[in-house]
């Protein structure tokens, strides 16, 4: 039987395809319907977000943190941030900023920096790199200035921004110069050195740090940790801010030094010079012209005073650096810690000590002084015989300065005895002070030029021997304390701005000389009665101690001889040592001549 012809195509597969695909068409508009209702309804705030945040930008202005001051043991601040102001054009202005308009204004106020360009070449440069940000048009305004631009309602409406921040100044700028040192922009070298750790602290590439002097050694405690803002900048001119990080400032740091004191020193030592160049004779101190004086604490080894004349103005010394590192006088060189002279006389404590601990000779062997000590057949040096002769014991040798004991000494007990005895006591060796320090030289066997003579040179202090009058500090201060020697040290502690102690010296022994009380007893009385036969001295406040020495310049006079330095080294009270002293005067024509000096001192701090 034959099937009806519409019955069959009612049932046909392509019906039902057909059905299917009616069903399919119609899920799918249903879903981009519900899809659309979706994005137009429920996340309307959300494509609305990024829709702003396609239209704006963002970027970060740095805040520079306050750097800490430097501060006297008193409080007395040596160097400090004295608040200045960038200046930047905000780009693009906020919404109803006339851009035309704030130019012109910053322009009546002298506001943009001298740099040869208009300010049209420098927009058309910032837009060429940045589509948004802000332009730094000026640096280093002062609160006037600031105050004139607050005035005009430019900064409020947040068409400029003023960035508060410090450069460094100092109360007196004459006041330890060369130690204190200064601050500058970061070098391409510094940024890169040790794999970038400055970066990798949060420096910024454009920051200031310490570059010489103590605020170069203690910059990571100094310079504190800039903060920032992060500005999102729409295109229609709205703005808003967010201060990402909150700058903190850095510590203070608090010095061992006496700031009273130290323009005591200055202006003994200067006054010194000046009188010598006016009432001494040639040779015999006029051609003084610089030197340099040192005090320091025996008990805990913090510098107290630290003198270099000349010297300059840290106010001052960028603009005057030509002149200064022109002047023949060399202000420039930190005599204190890196300027090398021969000790003289100065050095015979340091012969006695190695002696009398070695028991090559006792306190009362004598050495008979005849004028002239003829050991040695070719080399016969003499002796001035200034108040002693004939027989001449420790004590007398060390009150008169006797060249013949101690020619006679040195060389029974040998150059590299003495010289190492020396070294153990500060001369030639490092005083543990922070900053960088010549270090000097004695004199030994091993040496190219030596010979027996040299060793008779090297026990009255010449020779080979130079060391620096931070090193005849610490060899003072070691004298004076049965042969223990303090580290050396300018800084005493680092605080915070709520006056917690971040950071506290720890004193330490930098060496010990063998023999204690039995062999630095008698020397400190040799020293003793050496200060009383100068007149400066005998009538301190105090018992003063000291040793003088005259050492030779390699210059000689126009009449025959050598010129010669002014060298004292000296310690007080003498009964119970707290204060230690050093002074060299170039060309000072002898010892005695740098008493005044010590007097001075003693005067201050005793008085």
């Amino acid at each position: 039987m034959v099937e009806p012809m519409g019955k069959r195509r009612r049932n046909s597969p392509s019906k039902k395809r057909l059905t299917v695909l009616l069903v399919i068409c119609g899920a799918v508009f249903v879903l981009f319907a519900v899809r659309l209702a979706w994005m137009q309804f429920a996340m309307a705030d959300h494509y609305a977000q990024k829709v702003a945040e396609a239209s704006q930008t963002s970027y970060r202005v740095e805040l520079p943190a306050a750097r800490g001051d430097i501060l006297d043991r008193n409080g007395t601040v040596l160097a400090q941030d004295q608040t200045v102001y960038d200046l930047n054009l905000c780009l693009p202005a906020p919404e109803g900023t006339d851009l035309t308009r704030t130019i012109q204004t910053l322009q009546e106020y002298e506001c943009f920096d001298p740099s040869g360009e208009d300010v049209e070449t420098q927009l058309a440069a910032f837009f060429s790199v940045a589509s948004a940000g802000e332009l730094t048009v000026a640096t280093g305004l002062d609160g006037a200035r600031a105050a004139a631009l607050y005035a005009t309602g430019l900064p409020q409406s947040g068409a400029v921004r003023l960035v508060a921040r410090g450069t460094r100044s100092w109360p007196d700028g004459t006041l330890l110069p060369h130690a204190l040192g200064d601050t500058g922009p970061i070098t391409a070298e510094q940024w890169q050195a040790e794999d970038y750790a400055l970066s990798r602290a949060g420096v910024a590439m454009n920051a200031e740090i310490g570059q010489s002097g103590l605020e170069q050694v203690y910059d990571e405690l100094l310079r504190g940790q800039s903060g920032s803002v992060r500005v999102s900048a729409g295109f229609d001119g709205t703005r808003t801010e967010t201060v990402a990080k909150t700058p903190e400032p850095g510590a203070d740091l608090v010095l061992t030094l006496d700031a009273g004191l130290q323009q005591t020193v200055q202006s003994a030592l200067q006054e010194r010079i000046r009188t010598l160049q006016t009432t001494a004779g040639a040779g015999a101190g006029r051609e003084c012209n610089a030197g340099a004086a040192v005090v320091v604490d025996v008990t805990d080894g913090g510098v107290l005073a630290a003198a270099s004349w000349p010297g300059y103005d840290l106010n001052s010394w960028r603009s005057d650096y030509a002149a200064l590192a022109a002047d023949s006088g060399a202000p420039l060189l930190d005599r204190v810690c890196a300027g090398l002279y021969a000790p003289g006389s100065a050095f015979k404590p340091a012969v006695a000590a190695s002696a009398l601990a070695a028991g090559v000779i006792t306190v009362k062997d004598t050495v008979n002084c005849t004028g002239r000590y003829t050991y040695y057949a070719g080399y016969q040096p003499g002796c001035l015989q200034l108040s002693h002769s004939g027989p001449v014991s420790l004590l007398t040798a060390l009150q008169h300065s006797c060249n013949i004991y101690f020619y006679d000494v040195g060389r029974r007990l040998g150059v590299d005895a003495f010289s190492a005895t020396a070294q153990l006591l500060g001369l030639g060796a490092d005083t543990g002070v922070e900053l960088p320090a010549a270090a000097g030289r004695l004199t030994w066997t091993s040496d190219e030029n030596y010979q027996d003579g040299l060793a008779l040179q090297a026990a009255i202090g010449q020779g080979n021997t130079a060391v620096t009058p931070l090193q005849l500090a610490a060899y003072a201060a070691a004298l004076a304390n049965d042969g223990r020697r303090p580290a050396l040290h300018f800084a005493d502690r680092a605080v915070d701005a709520d006056g917690e102690t971040l950071w506290q010296f720890e004193p330490a022994t930098m060496a010990e000389a063998p023999g204690g009380e039995a062999v630095f007893g008698p020397i400190r009385q040799g020293m003793m009665l050496m200060a009383q036969t100068l007149s400066a001295l005998r009538e301190a406040p105090v018992t003063l101690a000291c040793k003088t020495g005259s050492p030779q310049r390699p210059e000689r006079m126009p009449g025959g001889g050598y010129y010669t330095n002014s060298v004292l080294i000296g310690y007080f009270p003498a009964e119970a040592p707290r204060y230690a002293v050093a002074v060299v005067l170039e060309y000072g024509g002898g010892g005695a001549n740098a008493a005044p000096v010590m007097r001075a001192i003693a005067d201050a701090l005793c008085g």
